[in-house]
């Protein structure tokens, strides 16, 4: 902003300084009169009087327009700032808006893979426990566990059966 703010003060400067003095004037006819206030200059010298009031007329015309195509042009270069500016707001807005969803889809990304590996720990120690509890009923079955040994694994499958319900827990 402070670059195009500096063109357009200079700009402003200029048509100031240049409506104070002097105007130049090249009419249809391809004439060079330079315009003072209200004198009319030709090569320097003063033809104010030596003019036709047409001519008078066509030279003012001819300033008004110019002024005016100033005024117009000023207008839309100031337009094109405001623009630009607006432009530039709705560039950021997106940017942020864009690291928002991206954050966002990071977290969702991160939320989902937690899950997966609570669904994946879960599953491992119901497994786990199952082939233990199965195991444990065939050497009982079989006759090959002391009474001590019974009790070892029964801790052992009290412990498996509270892991597969922590890992059931964290599911949730």
């Amino acid at each position: 902003m402070k670059i195009l703010k500096r063109p357009a003060i200079l700009l402003l400067l200029i048509v100031f300084a240049s409506c104070g003095s002097s105007q130049r004037v090249i009419t249809d006819d391809g004439k060079v009169y330079e315009v003072e206030k209200k004198a009319i200059k030709s090569n320097g010298v003063d033809v104010t009087d030596d003019l036709s009031a047409a001519e008078k007329a066509s030279i003012n015309n001819l300033i008004k327009e110019k002024e005016e195509v100033k005024k117009a042009y000023d207008k839309q270069y100031e337009e094109l700032e405001k623009a630009i500016e607006k432009q530039k707001k709705v560039k950021e807005e997106a940017e942020n808006n864009q690291k928002k969803l991206e954050e966002k889809l990071k977290n969702l990304e991160s939320y989902l893979e937690e899950k997966q590996d609570s669904r994946d720990d879960y599953a491992t120690a119901k497994e786990r426990y199952n082939n233990k509890k199965a195991k444990f009923k065939k050497l009982k079955k079989e006759g090959k566990l002391s009474p001590n040994d019974i009790e070892d694994w029964k801790g052992k499958l009290k412990d498996l059966k509270d892991k597969v319900r922590e890992a059931k827990n964290s599911l949730k």
